[in-house]
């Protein structure tokens, strides 16, 4: 009997792990269906050329990595540890900010150029 209560010990772990998989790919699949029916709608009302700018999301994913990398170092700093993916992850959000300003400049546009031409 201590053999099988083992292999239901390991099937609870393995059941959760399951079921997060199973939400989370539940949650994506949502995601990406409310985003083309979205797109659907913009098509469908003759408004897709006036969708927002592509690039915020690159800004936002920057800001994050550099907040997560800042957060991380300060805090094993604080703790007397080393340092570890911390610098990792702050150098990744600064590429990503790099990537928004370069591409920015090449474009020509800002925030609010965007948002006069929306409205035109």
């Amino acid at each position: 009997m201590p053999l099988q209560s083992e292999f239901l010990d390991g099937l609870v772990p393995l059941a959760f792990v399951l079921v997060v998989l199973l939400v989370t790919f539940g949650f994506i699949v949502v995601v990406v269906y409310l985003e083309h029916r979205k797109e659907m709608a913009l098509i469908e009302a003759g408004e897709y050329g006036k969708v927002e700018d592509s690039r915020a999301w690159i800004l936002a994913v920057g800001l994050l990595l550099v907040a997560i990398g800042v957060g991380s170092v300060v805090e094993s700093v604080l703790a007397g540890g080393v340092v570890g993916d911390g610098v990792s992850a702050a150098l990744a959000g600064v590429a990503a900010l790099v990537y928004y300003w370069v591409k920015r400049r090449q474009t020509g546009t800002t925030a609010e150029d965007g948002d006069a031409n929306r409205s035109t």
